[in-house]
């Protein structure tokens, strides 16, 4: 009897362990956990490979900026999108005049996270000159306030200074627009977007 309840002890004991041993294998971020349920249930409406699009993308917050990128290691921001969406079976152009002939645009009503925004050189200026992947609409569903996970240079960066202090390069996760109490957030990004691409062909799960 005493050597079954100590075959139990040791049983409970590796149980226990290998329990306290297993770990998800990503990276932490400051930006929360797609696999967390509550994040999931704000982002109930989009499907699988939005969320997981989305959870990839933030394991590379922190990753320097280069141009010619050395994937992974540094990114441009045409070499992180293609580089993110290539994991998902889609292989898009790795510069940024590329993205003029990509797939469907549409309105930013329609937008989704996940899909890719396209900025222009200037305000006002078609010449494509940024691109990133939406990560967060706002509240109200507007540009001001959303968010978007992307490449920053050194340039887009100095260009931020003024709106947002803190604005890092690299891969970051960056306000658009202008906030509630009318402080002005990176409005180098507000006043130069152009338009959305999908490129995924079904939005709904």
């Amino acid at each position: 009897m005493r050597k079954l309840h100590t075959s139990l002890i040791i049983c409970l004991t590796i149980l226990i362990s290998g329990c306290v041993n297993v770990g998800s294998g990503r990276a932490d971020n400051s930006h929360g956990d797609f696999a967390d349920d509550s994040r999931r249930a704000d982002l109930g409406s989009f499907n699988e490979t939005r969320l997981n699009l989305l959870e990839f993308a933030e394991s590379y917050i922190g990753t320097p900026y280069n141009s010619p990128p050395n994937v992974p290691s540094s990114f441009d921001c045409s070499g992180f999108v293609s580089f993110v969406y290539s994991k998902f079976g889609y292989f898009l152009p790795h510069s940024t005049a590329g993205y003029a002939g990509v797939d469907e645009r549409i309105e930013w009503e329609d937008a989704e996270p996940g899909d890719i925004l396209v900025f222009g050189r200037a305000r006002g200026s078609s010449q494509l000159d940024h691109v990133a992947i939406l990560y967060k609409k706002s509240g109200n569903g507007q540009l001001a306030g959303s968010e978007i996970i992307h490449a920053a240079s050194i340039n887009t960066g100095t260009s931020m200074l003024k709106g947002n202090p803190n604005t890092k390069t690299g891969v970051v996760i960056t306000e658009l627009g202008l906030r509630g109490d009318g402080i002005i957030e990176n409005e180098y990004f507000y006043q130069r977007y152009i338009y959305c691409i999908r490129v995924f062909k079904n939005s709904q799960p």
